[in-house]
């Protein structure tokens, strides 16, 4: 467990440095666009790629790749492994290029099927920006393919430290876009899908250090490709599910200025925790417990899955508690300057609230359903995923109409939290040997800590709402930086103080990586 734990940590830093230079890119956009028509345009087409990648092969990649090439390495002598996964990516690339060709020639259609109740104005600006961002589908993929290859060979590091190059271009961009005069949309296009091309390059030369052997063939036929396809198609489903899903959201949001970008900027918020800690468990895991699998060592496999919930868990529902009490200090610090308004912060704010109700369940569900991919296993997340999506889209039209933007935030977070549940009652019917027992109890410690510490952070934002009105933003910012550090150290005495044994496995290893000569 301690090489999962080291991993965990190197990729957690890679994500802090992600999550980082992610928020400095969103404050900028927020500054730079505002809750303006042009920011929401940006931000739909910016979308645009990332749900086509997705629905043609992101969800493949990542939930059926990684298990297949840690089953050729692990089963075959190390060049016939290669061969085959050169038989996958080649095809991949292929497949990746003839989409991304496809999409460009029908970008006014697939942009009005995302804009059936905006204006022609909007509508032909989320064109101008998607046509310069079609190509991100490609670079999705190729980042992708590396990926999995470098995470199912234990090198995780670059892989969690691509997207900092990405958002460095990113932010680059933008403050071009700001203060270089002639700059104009047509620089801040091309500004952003490079950064997307950057963070895909940078990965391919430590490809050769994790041992990667490529050879240049393709059969459509060969047995790893068939077995890949045969897997991924209940995975299309799947993908095809979200996408549907989120066409409606996103028709539904552009009918209200700036609905689109609160649901963008919140939502970065809002998967911050997840993306900085529960995912590096799920991506740090799955390898293993595919290896497993693989072996039908089952009671390791079940002790895997318990330490997965259980660290999300530690970080997860303290973040969701400090998400409910202080996202207006937190939105108004890093997001309310030039173009970004009072009137947005309030709105971007209670998105986030309304969406952080169902953070547990959302790193839950997602960590979950990689459990039920490593045992090859994609029927079980698409039937969650069409109980999930079906659930979304029912409370999204029921509040829309009463709630507006929060309304579709609310949504998410309800409908994640039915299939979450639904996801542990099928998963210990799957493993018995996993003891939801234990699991409870230290759920229980974790969540009462974290109200502990939540009702310090409700005094503080009483606090902040009746005194920091006047000051200035470096000031807030320093105040802010106080609160959530004294809120981390009440949390962390807290959870010592109920004897959470993960909680103190953890602290023993940062101690490891951060003291001279125990690296």
């Amino acid at each position: 467990m301690s090489k999962h734990l080291r991993h965990m940590a190197g990729m957690s830093l890679g994500t802090l440095f992600s999550r980082v230079t992610g928020f400095v890119k969103w404050a900028f956009m927020g500054a730079v666009l505002g809750f303006t028509p042009i920011a929401d345009a940006y931000n739909l087409a910016h979308i645009l790629p990332t749900m086509i990648y997705e629905l043609i092969l992101g969800g493949i990649l990542s939930a059926v790749f990684i298990p297949v090439v840690v089953e050729q390495l692990s089963s075959q002598d190390k060049e016939q492994a290669w061969r085959n996964i050169s038989q996958i990516f080649n095809a991949a690339l292929i497949a990746l290029g003839v989409t991304t060709l496809i999409c460009w020639i029908g970008s006014p259609l697939l942009v009005y099927l995302q804009t059936l109740k905006a204006g022609p104005e909007i509508r032909q600006q989320v064109l101008f920006f998607f046509i310069f961002f079609v190509p991100q589908i490609f670079l999705y993929g190729l980042s992708a393919l590396a990926g999995g290859i470098l995470n199912a060979r234990d090198r995780f590091m670059v892989v969690a430290f691509a997207p900092v190059v990405n958002n460095i271009i990113a932010i680059a961009t933008l403050a071009a876009y700001r203060w270089v005069p002639g700059f104009g949309v047509v620089g801040l296009a091309l500004g952003t899908t490079m950064g997307v091309l950057a963070q895909a390059l940078v990965q391919y030369p430590s490809l050769k250090k994790a041992g990667w052997q490529y050879h240049f063939s393709i059969n459509f036929k060969h047995p790893a490709v068939i077995k890949i396809v045969k897997l991924s198609l209940p995975v299309l489903a799947y993908v095809i599910l979200n996408q549907i899903n989120l066409t409606v959201q996103n028709n539904l949001a552009i009918n209200f200025q700036g609905g689109v970008s609160a649901l963008q900027y919140a939502f970065a918020f809002y998967v911050l925790p997840h993306g900085l800690f529960a995912v590096s468990i799920g991506t740090v895991l799955l390898p293993g417990l595919s290896e497993l699998a693989v072996k039908k060592d089952w009671p390791r496999f079940a002790g895997i899955v318990e330490k997965g919930i259980i660290w999300s868990a530690i970080v997860i529902i303290p973040a969701l508690v400090i998400y409910l009490t202080l996202s207006l200090p937190i939105v108004q610090v890093l997001m309310q300057r030039g173009r970004f308004t009072l009137q947005d912060t309030k709105l971007m704010a209670t998105v986030l609230s309304c969406y952080s109700l169902g953070l547990f369940s959302f790193t839950i569900y997602l960590f979950l359903n990689r459990v039920f991919y490593s045992l090859q296993d994609t029927i079980t997340p698409l039937a969650l995923n069409f109980i999930g999506n079906a659930s979304n889209t029912i409370i999204n039209f029921a509040l829309i109409g009463l709630l507006g933007i929060p309304g579709l935030a609310l949504g998410h977070a309800s409908a994640y939290t039915i299939i979450a549940v639904i996801s542990l009652w099928l998963i210990k019917k799957r493993l018995p040997d996993i003891r939801l027992g234990h699991v409870s109890r230290s759920l229980i410690k974790i969540t009462a800590a974290s109200l502990l510490t939540g009702a310090a952070a409700f005094f503080m934002n009483n606090l902040w709402l009746q005194q920091m009105g006047p000051l200035g933003l470096w000031p807030k910012a320093g105040i802010l930086t106080g609160f959530l550090s004294f809120l981390i150290l009440l949390y962390l005495a807290v959870a010592k103080l109920f004897g959470l044994a993960e909680m103190n496995e953890i602290v023993l290893m940062i101690k490891r990586k951060i003291t001279p000569g125990n690296r």
